[in-house]
């Protein structure tokens, strides 16, 4: 008899959910040779090598993270943006009978996750190659997705939600639940409330005519780059929204990584030209969307890792304290 799930140690959870991992591949009509796990972050995601010399992505989707309407969306945009541009996006699996979302289940595990197959994309993580020219692609690569996303119109299945504040999923807002502001003193909350009244309303004052499809979480470690030319992936938070909210979230994350504001500061200019070589720059103030993202972090800290909230919230708290007094968003990673 198999122990239950709940009882198992990390170790020999991912061993028994490899089998949803086994039993999705079989669903698309896959024979491994070799399966890799390769990120357990938030869903499980394993390199896929089959009897047929091809390479695959299989995600085994984490339900509390994304549901399976979100993977089904991300297949029509995939789909759409390998007919219509000549962005190397990957391309979706199906199932003999055409399914790109399957459900797959195995023995002593849960039976909520949902799975998607999709080609492997070649090259090396952008984050390794953060180099001018590059950077300067990444612009122009925006620039395409956010001309298709304008255009095109998704079919009925396709996503509702919209990407109009700084929790837009349906996450619970605890910011200022009674047990994350025994965490704050005084000052850090002003100044959160503050960050939240202004987020929101730079997001109101966007213009709707600028709402279109966006990926929504295209860092630069989200892309390959293979032979000088850029290959997105990871779709899976497809999603209705601005183009200056598609851009902060990745421009903070290069901030985080690059850790220096002159160095940010010459890609940050590298992205502006690439981008504006199809596009005009969206209106509206960039790094107010950023703190936005920041009290997504912020939240989800005080969700799911509490004893972590107070510096998380003091550390961002002055942050935007130093940008309105300023005008300057300092390194935005915090020290450890």
């Amino acid at each position: 008899m198999l122990n239950p799930y709940h009882q198992l140690t990390t170790r020999g959870k991912l061993r028994r959910l490899r089998g949803l991992a086994e039993d999705a591949l079989r669903q698309f009509g896959v024979t491994a040779v070799r399966l890799k796990l390769i990120s357990t972050d938030t869903n499980l995601i394993y390199r896929v090598w089959s009897d047929d010399d091809r390479q695959f992505a299989l995600r085994v989707a984490n339900p509390a993270w994304r549901g399976a309407e979100t993977a089904v969306s991300e297949a029509m945009w995939l789909d759409a943006l390998a007919q219509d541009t000549d962005i190397p996006v990957p391309k979706m699996m199906r199932t003999p009978v055409g399914d790109a979302v399957v459900f797959p289940q195995a023995a002593g595990v849960p039976i909520d996750r949902h799975a998607v197959l999709m080609s492997w994309q070649p090259g090396v993580l952008l984050g390794k190659r953060l180099a001018v020219q590059n950077i300067t692609k990444m612009g122009e690569l925006f620039a395409k997705l956010h001309q298709h996303g304008a255009s095109w119109q998704p079919p009925d299945e396709f996503t509702t939600k919209k990407f109009d504040n700084f929790l837009s999923r349906g996450e619970p807002n605890v910011l200022f639940a009674e047990g994350s502001l025994a965490n704050y003193d005084a000052q850090t909350e002003s100044l959160l409330r503050q960050m939240s009244e202004v987020v929101a309303q730079t997001y109101a004052d966007l213009d709707p005519a600028d709402l279109r499809v966006i990926h929504c979480d295209l860092w630069h470690d989200n892309i390959k780059i293979h032979k000088g030319k850029l290959y997105p992936f990871d779709f899976e938070d497809t999603i209705w929204g601005y183009r200056l909210h598609d851009m902060a979230m990745a421009l903070l994350d290069l901030y985080e990584d690059v850790g220096d504001s002159e160095a940010y500061a010459t890609l940050l200019a590298a992205f502006r030209t690439g981008y504006e070589t199809l596009l005009p720059w969206p209106d509206g103030e960039m790094e107010l969307l950023m703190f936005g993202r920041l009290l997504w972090k912020t939240n989800w800290i005080a969700c799911f890792w509490p004893e972590g909230l107070a510096k998380t919230a003091v550390f961002h708290a002055n942050l935007y304290d130093h940008y309105r007094k300023i005008g300057e968003l300092l390194p935005p990673k915090m020290p450890r």
